[in-house]
């Protein structure tokens, strides 16, 4: 959502950017998100064709690949953007992604018509990926009637869990999910409901605050950042769920914002 009642905590859909202290950069999801940091990255080498960049998509639901066809470094030649997903049932990764520029929606009529170099690799969940400045792996997890993938990034003897998109079925979190954030500096975790409206949106693909709590405290994690609030989700509800988490841990804990860095 949009609007005064939404300033603090944004509007746009996912998209992470994380750092490492060589200046090195990866790009978690291509939300909307993407047109903000495409105008910070164009004023430096993306703008003149020298930028690299290695994306990592959880998924394929249209909030999280949206901002695609207005990520401007796509646009400028020289600039390599390598794309690194889940392989979709029944579809490759790159032909879902080439449909969203299909010339019904977008005038650039397909991945071909890019200036920048691109490639979109599927992952091998569980296996490390070739990114300068940072030990990736991956892990499935369970999102409604699909799989997506989360994410252990670490860089500069610092760890960052990414598990957006994710309700654990009745018996708890996964092995999958419980391996991506042990030991973890950051938690970033799915806490799209507070436990009350949860209980009238299971099989929504989505967890309430109460599971992130968990998986952090069975993790050792030091920090949490709650993620992907509900769009209905005004400034004030956020506030008053992130006061109420607060309660329930002794970890670090706080409620993701747009534009808000998380330093380890």
């Amino acid at each position: 959502m949009s609007g005064h009642d939404f300033i603090r905590y944004g509007g746009n859909t996912t998209a992470v950017e994380v750092t490492n202290d060589d200046g090195n950069r990866l790009l978690i999801d291509l939300g909307t998100g993407v047109t903000a940091l495409a105008a910070e990255l164009m004023k430096g080498e993306f703008g003149k064709g020298n930028g690299t960049l290695p994306v990592l998509l959880t998924h394929t639901h249209l909030d999280h690949i949206q901002g695609l066809p207005f990520f401007s470094p796509f646009f400028i030649k020289g600039n390599q953007i390598d794309i690194f997903g889940p392989e979709p049932a029944g579809e490759p990764l790159k032909q879902l992604l080439q449909d969203q520029l299909n010339p019904h929606y977008s005038p650039l009529y397909g991945l071909e018509n890019m200036a920048a170099g691109v490639t979109i690799s599927s992952i091998d969940p569980g296996s490390s990926l070739p990114i300068e400045g940072f030990e990736v792996t991956s892990g499935y997890l369970p999102h409604g009637g699909m799989k997506v993938l989360g994410f252990r990034i670490t860089a500069d003897n610092k760890t960052c869990a990414f598990l957006t998109d994710v309700e654990y079925p009745d018996t708890g979190p996964t092995p999958e999910a419980l391996a991506l954030a042990k030991d973890a500096d950051v938690l970033i975790h799915d806490s799209m409901f507070d436990d009350e409206e949860y209980a009238t949106r299971r099989g929504w693909g989505h967890s309430p605050v109460s599971r992130a709590i968990e998986v952090a405290e069975r993790c050792g994690v030091k920090q949490v950042s709650l993620f992907h609030h509900n769009p209905d989700a005004t400034d004030v509800v956020i506030d008053a769920m992130e006061q109420k988490a607060k309660t329930m841990t002794e970890i670090q804990l706080s409620a993701a914002s747009e534009n808000e860095p998380i330093e380890l």
